[in-house]
């Protein structure tokens, strides 16, 4: 869902930069996405409540209405390229569709309410991408649409951004559970296995201070287990609350600056 505040500038910025340096590995400029949680291609943002980050969202959904200038974030361009403001705000799919070429991506999109689904299907009809009406836990084992595809000959881009996580009980629903690093990580070794270089991110929202320990114990184990190396950044949320991402590369290393305006590295 989009919900208007600093959590989308997070995601987003954080999963166009990552993108763009994995297809400028590429001699074809292309890309293969497995995304988790689809949202429709486009949608409103919700009003924030009192409180919530959002002045970063804002000011480049404001800076995206103005005419391009010379060294400007590639979240911005990104925004400009979809036409994006808060009453029509795009998925991870629009932006890397505008930044890539639709016809350059290949892959799979998970999301389970039926309406979203049926947009998706209609706006990447005739693409290399299929969406699916699933949960992304049923589509990450052998053969599902979001594991590796046989043969596979591009960078890969796998991004998931459950609501948060918690480290007790379990539920096939909008969170992220302890009980999931098993079957991401098989995922994750099915990718680094084909050789290709790609990156695995994992966002996560509103996490309270007594739970951050807790989501990077996650992120260390996820990466000993897909024996892909992981580096972490933040943005403030609200209160003592933080947006988290895992930022986990197989096969290249990103640039020493490559982080997007406002977004913190480390824990």
């Amino acid at each position: 869902m989009a919900k208007g505040n600093d959590g989308n500038y997070f995601q987003h910025s954080v999963e166009v930069a990552v993108a763009l340096h994995l297809i400028k590995l590429s001699a074809q400029g292309v890309l293969h996405v497995a995304l988790t949680h689809g949202m429709a291609p486009f949608e409103p943002c919700d009003t924030p409540s009192n409180g919530q980050s959002k002045r970063r969202l804002h000011e480049a959904l404001g800076d995206a209405q103005k005419p391009p200038r010379s060294g400007e974030s590639q979240i911005v361009s990104a925004y400009r390229r979809t036409k994006a403001k808060l009453e029509h705000y795009p998925n991870t799919g629009e932006l890397l569709a505008e930044m890539a070429g639709r016809d350059r991506l290949s892959g799979g999109i998970t999301e389970r309410d039926g309406e979203k689904h049926e947009k998706l299907v209609e706006t990447w009809s005739g693409s290399g991408v299929m969406p699916v009406k699933s949960s992304w836990r049923s589509e990450v084992g052998h053969g599902g649409l979001l594991s590796c595809p046989a043969a596979l000959r591009a960078p890969w881009l796998f991004a998931a951004d459950p609501m948060t996580f918690r480290e007790d009980g379990y539920a096939d629903d909008d969170k992220l559970y302890q009980e999931d690093i098993s079957r991401l990580s098989a995922a994750l070794k099915g990718f680094v296995a084909s050789g290709e270089p790609g990156a695995a991110l994992l966002f996560v929202y509103a996490v309270r201070p007594k739970v951050r320990p807790q989501f990077w114990t996650f992120a260390d184990s996820l990466s000993d287990n897909s024996g892909i190396p992981a580096v972490s950044c933040w943005m403030p949320h609200q209160g003592g609350n933080r947006n988290l991402a895992a930022v986990l590369c197989s096969g290249f290393v990103l640039p020493e600056r490559w982080l997007p305006d406002g977004i913190h590295a480390g824990r």
